[in-house]
């Protein structure tokens, strides 16, 4: 899967701790769905998670993007996830990573788990000072790395700050920047107040014009609103689509359209965002939305 277009609008949490849930992560319309062995389980239920885990990724799964994530690799409990993967007991089409904090992070893991790893993708966190300082190395460490995620609960808590935008922004743009230099995508951080619908839509449309593709989810309820949010506007697709028409029919790359001047830059931006549209319509997305 790892020369297939992805979508990542949205990537559902869900804890390993709990198979009943399985299913219901895998139908919530998410197009990134993530079992999770670290923070959502206690350390003393991760064997019986980590045997779990085989049943999200059994059989096949065209609706989604199955990923696992696994504990940091500085730990015990992360080298038995390794250890699992390894002996090829789970096998999902990508892995999120946490706290990676180099490039050399990633190519260690690359290099333990050799042939087993087929075509797994990577999804790398950033969640740590270090691992923002390399960032720029991290999305261009393999060819595996599909997408930088932001982890802001770990991050704020090393810089001793909150989460709020303001003290994060500059994370949070460091690692879009990152991302779209290796033309790979930039996934946000949940929003993790499940009450706060408000909250939930201003995230997303702050994350959306920062740059990123997508935002994680704690909880099915807020996958739509996140996919819909990521979705490109109807009338957003068709000002592209006219913007490639006037280029296309034009000797020059630089016009007018509705009394806006259009230069190669808004031109490259119109193309970028057709893709996404198309993406998002013939792609492994398939969250309802009414946005296209």
């Amino acid at each position: 899967m790892l020369n297939q277009p992805w979508v990542f609008r949205s990537m559902l949490m869900t804890s390993a701790v709990n198979p009943r849930q399985y299913q219901a992560a895998l139908q919530s319309g998410a197009d990134v769905c993530t079992l999770d062995l670290e923070d959502s389980v206690p350390p003393t239920h991760r064997a019986d998670a980590r045997r779990h885990a085989t049943g999200m990724f059994d059989g096949a799964c065209t609706g989604c993007v199955r990923a696992l994530r696994i504990n940091s690799m500085r730990t015990t409990d992360g080298l038995r996830d390794i250890l699992a993967l390894a002996c090829g007991a789970i096998r999902p089409d990508a892995l999120l990573i946490p706290k990676v904090d180099s490039a050399h992070d990633l190519l260690m893991l690359q290099d333990m788990l050799g042939e087993q790893l087929g075509d797994i993708a990577f999804l790398a966190t950033i969640e740590t000072p270090a691992g923002l300082s390399q960032v720029e190395e991290i999305a261009t460490a393999t060819g595996r790395v599909r997408a930088l995620v932001f982890g802001a609960a770990d991050f704020a808590s090393e810089l001793g700050t909150s989460m709020v935008w303001e003290p994060l922004l500059y994370a949070r743009s460091r690692i879009v920047a990152a991302a779209a230099a290796a033309g790979i995508a930039a996934i946000d951080a949940p929003t993790f107040d499940l009450n706060a619908d408000l909250a939930l839509k201003i995230d997303v449309e702050r994350s959306r014009e920062l740059g990123f593709h997508g935002k994680a989810a704690i909880h099915p309820r807020q996958v739509a609103a996140i996919n819909e949010g990521f979705t490109p506007l109807p009338a957003e697709v068709e000002r592209a689509r006219r913007i490639i028409d006037m280029v296309d029919g034009r000797s020059r790359s630089i016009g007018v359209l509705d009394g806006q001047m259009v230069g190669p830059p808004m031109v490259a931006a119109a193309r970028r965002l057709l893709r996404r549209a198309e993406s998002v319509k013939d792609g492994m997305g398939h969250g309802s939305s009414s946005r296209i």
